[in-house]
This record gives C-alpha cells, structure tokens and sequence, in this order.
C-alpha cells in the first residue's frame, strides 16, 4: 500500500527540518535516501566554508536515529538500497555508534547495499584499520572525502587541518579495509598566488590515491566564511573563472590514474566529465574548445548562453 501523501510530508518536515532552507549531499550519492546523523560540521575551521549557514553542530542520539529511519522506512515503502548519513562529516562519529546505525538501516532496510557519509581525511585516520574493516563489513563504503588540495601550503592557509601526507594516509586505509571513496578537489582554492602549487601538489597526491571519481568545483565565496573578510582585504587574490578552467585543465593533463573526472557541478563555468584516462584526450579538447569560445565572444556572453541552455535542460 502506497504511503499518505500528508503523512510523508509530515514525516520530512520532521526528519528534514532542523537542515534549515537546504543541505549539501555528494554528487556522488545525489540520489541516496538520506539519514541524518549530525547537523552541521564538527570541524567548522575551513576558512572557505560557509556551506552549513553558521548552525552549531549537533550529533543525534541513536534514539532519534533509529526513529528517523523508522519513519524514512514508510516513506520509501520500495526496496531502498543506497544510504547516506546526511550531516557535515558524519564518519567523524565513534566506531560504535556508526555500526550502531549501521544495525538501525539494516533492521528496518534490510536489501540496504551499502552506507556512505562524507568524511575530512582526519574522520578516518583517527580509526584503526581493524575499526575501518569492521565498518566496511557492516555496509560502510563509497566514502566522500573532501580532500580538497594536495598542497601544504593551500591546506594550511584554509585552515583545512590535515596535511597532504595525511590525506594520502587517509585514502590508502580506505583502499586497504576494501572501502571505495569519491574525492572533492577544489579549484581555485589557493588563488592567484598559490595556484601553480595547487595543481601540482593535488596531481601528485591525486596519482598515489585510487578514488572511483573525482568530483571537481570551484571555489565559491560565502558571505559567511572569514574567506570573504581576506578576499575584501585584498589579502586573497580569488582567481577569475576562466583561470579556474584552465586551472582544471591543468590538472586533468597531470593526472595518470584510474577514475572518473566529474567536473559537472554548477559551480564550474565548464560542465564536463568522463572516465580517465579513457576519455582524458576528448575532454582536453572539450576544455580547450569552451576556453576559445569564451575567448572569442566573451565570459558574460558565454555564461548567460550557458545558463540559458541549463534552464531547458
């Protein structure tokens, strides 16, 4: 029997609602049923971020988890196979209590696939490999790891607080419990001054990881993130979205791995994506041709041309 249609509504607003007017999921996992587990980041020092509007962080007792599931189970009265644990870095949370909610999705979902969450490359160093494999043996894969930089110098600035070797640390003790991951890499994010040590310190830590795609964004100032108080001070340099492309350009060349270049998020002037190095010749190329007709008619012609198309899409 399908579910009331007032009740579903009912039971969002109440599951959904603390999240304020939106919430930010993975690409990767866009279409997911979504868990919430924690409100907010737990880290909130990343100098760009303003993506969880200023709200205080709040983790969930397992008790209001298990009856969010209980009511997601009515909603989605339909086999549901794909979960997300919705929150700013939900995989921060104790071993324990992940394989808690792991035991309240699988209960209620029992043809459940797999768990994924995002994760900062500190969530998961702090685990032991033993911790790790029992969460992937518990349903936990598919991680998304906002990685962001492989530079040192990009990291410490923004305040990331982790390292590029930390963030390797991180991917290798993933690929060894078994458990897959996307990676968030930023363009932009060091500037104009720290933009040719972006790419290449992200290229080289990016050729010793294995994730499953590469979701690629550009850099956007928040009001609410101190970034903006920098960038008014004439203190950061941002970099206009043309260089931002060629930023990416740049880095798709560098690259030498296995994935998949997600480059589609509406923050980059230049939607593109395909399987490397399969397709990195063709999308070279689809970059280089977008690059010379923003050159020829210029930025604003090209964007609202671009945003025309979207809306009929």
């Amino acid at each position: 029997m399908s579910p009331d249609i007032e009740t579903v509504r009912r039971y969002k607003r109440e599951i959904y609602g603390e999240y304020g007017g939106y919430y930010y999921v993975p690409m990767a996992e866009a279409f997911t049923v979504q868990v919430p587990v924690t409100v907010s980041c737990s880290y909130k020092k990343c100098l760009y971020c303003d993506l969880n509007q200023g709200m205080a962080f709040r983790e969930l007792s397992l008790e209001e988890i298990a009856e969010n599931v209980r009511k997601l189970r009515y909603i989605h009265y339909k086999p549901a196979k794909r979960f997300l644990l919705a929150g700013g870095n939900p995989f921060f949370l104790p071993t324990e209590k992940l394989l808690r909610i792991s035991e309240a999705i699988h209960e209620s979902f029992p043809e459940c696939e797999y768990i994924s969450s995002f994760a900062r490359a500190d969530d998961v160093t702090r685990k032991t490999p033993a911790e790790l494999h029992a969460l992937h043996e518990a349903g936990y894969d598919r991680l998304c790891l906002g990685l962001e930089s492989g530079c040192d110098s990009v990291l410490a600035y923004h305040r990331k607080g982790v390292t590029s070797a930390q963030n390797l640390q991180a991917v290798h003790m993933l690929t060894d419990s078994g458990m897959s991951y996307s990676a968030y890499i930023m363009l932009g994010l060091g500037g104009r001054d720290m933009s040719e040590a972006h790419v290449e310190g992200t290229a080289e830590m990016l050729n010793h990881s294995s994730p499953f795609e590469l979701t690629v964004v550009t850099l956007v100032l928040f009001k609410g993130a101190e970034l903006a108080e920098r960038v008014r001070a004439h203190e950061f340099h941002r970099l206009p979205p043309v260089d931002a492309l060629k930023e990416g350009r740049k880095l798709l060349s560098l690259l030498e791995i296995h994935t998949v270049w997600n480059a589609t998020h509406k923050t980059n002037i230049f939607p593109v994506k395909g399987r490397i190095p399969e397709h990195k010749e063709l999308l070279l190329r689809r970059i280089d041709d977008a690059l010379s007709e923003i050159d020829s008619q210029g930025l604003k012609q090209y964007e609202l041309k671009r945003w025309r198309k979207w809306g009929t899409e």
